[in-house]
């Protein structure tokens, strides 16, 4: 067992991330209190994406909801692939650079920083930064301190995200007992993902959550259709449509993949999560209306969870842009239209429509990541 001195052991006693990363920050003033705070930007090998995930800052100094590809940051690439940290003891040589990280920092007062590539188990997660508004502090017996507390950020990080995986891991694998049964593919699904973290990134600051809510709802997205395991292949796989009772068997795929769900969490003793929540809201209300007349619950307006608001948005775009038997693509253009149609007929969430109709170039890089080999 890896041991760790008694005063960092406060952490082990949180059960979630931020409470891990916050008991952390607490310890951090303790052992090294010129350094003010730590931040987390994770990366998404796919689409190459360095995203915002935690700060220690105050809400008002805090870099939120911010996204870049890792490539257009030349000096953190260089540390992702030599493996090794940076530091900068006189944040003053920044003056000269125009990126949005560096004038914002420079804006703020800080003055120096230690930034660490976070690697677990051969996987690379992204980057730590340390940051004090004092000059030269990053030196001597404090690293000693600040190399301990970065692998357990690093451990906590990876064991969340781990436990993220192996619960949509978990549903995925129900899922594969229908493979073949339903047009919608794995494309899809991670089309799905993408798509709704789109929408996430632009719609969470509104309603006061942050980018851990963005992370699992694109984690969580792609597995909105479990229930479809229970749908019989006469009504799944039907080409023309369905007769009101076959809709009406068609619908309860939401109820049965909560039931299902339930007994997932159940036995990986999740049921009370809160990313476990953000999942069930997924899979339980992503054909609520706002208007109410979406199902199962009829539900009106706000009383829909703003991550089931996020994926109806997402699926029916991905439905009307995807090749079906019965249908042809619909290109971007309509597929947005029908998208703002339905929000100004009071269906959809206005804001999900109009965060996705923002970032379409976004879009068409996901379309071209995962496009159908059919297409």
């Amino acid at each position: 067992m890896q041991y760790f001195p008694s005063h960092w052991q406060g952490f082990q006693q949180q059960t979630s991330l931020e409470g891990k990363l916050l008991a952390l920050s607490e310890q951090l003033q303790r052992v090294c209190p010129a350094v003010d705070r730590f931040s987390i930007a994770l990366h998404d090998e796919k689409t190459d994406l360095l995203s915002t995930f935690f700060s220690t800052s105050e809400s008002d100094e805090a870099i939120t909801r911010h996204q870049i590809r890792l490539h257009e940051v030349p000096s953190l690439k260089q540390i992702e692939l030599a493996g090794t940290s940076r530091v900068i003891n006189d944040l003053a040589c920044l003056k000269q650079q125009d990126s949005f990280h560096s004038q914002t920092l420079l804006k703020q007062g800080w003055r120096s920083s230690y930034t660490i590539p976070m690697r677990y188990s051969d996987c690379f997660l992204g980057f730590l930064f340390f940051n004090s508004k004092q000059a030269n502090v990053f030196m001597g017996e404090s690293f000693s301190q600040l190399e301990l507390l970065a692998q357990l950020i690093t451990m906590a990080v990876y064991e969340e995200h781990k436990q993220a995986k192996t619960l949509r891991a978990a549903v995925q694998s129900a899922l594969s007992l229908s493979c073949g049964r339903d047009a919608e593919t794995g494309q899809h699904l991670e089309r799905m993902g993408y798509y709704s973290r789109i929408v996430a990134h632009q719609v969470a600051d509104r309603h006061g959550y942050g980018d851990q809510f963005v992370d699992k709802v694109f984690q969580f997205a792609p597995v909105h259709d479990l229930g479809k395991i229970a749908i019989p292949d006469y009504i799944l796989l039907k080409p023309g449509k369905l007769t009101d009772e076959e809709y009406e068997l068609m619908k309860s795929h939401t109820l049965k993949g909560a039931e299902m769900l339930t007994d997932i969490l159940e036995h990986h003793g999740l049921a009370s999560d809160r990313s476990s929540q953000i999942l069930r809201n997924i899979v339980l209300f992503h054909h609520e209306m706002l208007d109410g007349s979406g199902y199962p619950c009829g539900l009106i307006g706000e009383d829909i969870p703003l991550e089931a608001r996020i994926v109806a948005v997402a699926d029916i775009f991905d439905a009307l842009t995807s090749k079906r038997p019965y249908k042809k693509a619909w290109s971007n253009p309509q597929a947005i239209d029908t998208l703002h149609t339905m929000a100004q007929d009071g269906k959809l969430c206005v804001e999900c429509v109009d965060a996705l109709d923002a970032q379409l170039s976004e879009v068409e890089v996901i379309q071209a990541l995962y496009r159908e080999s059919n297409i």
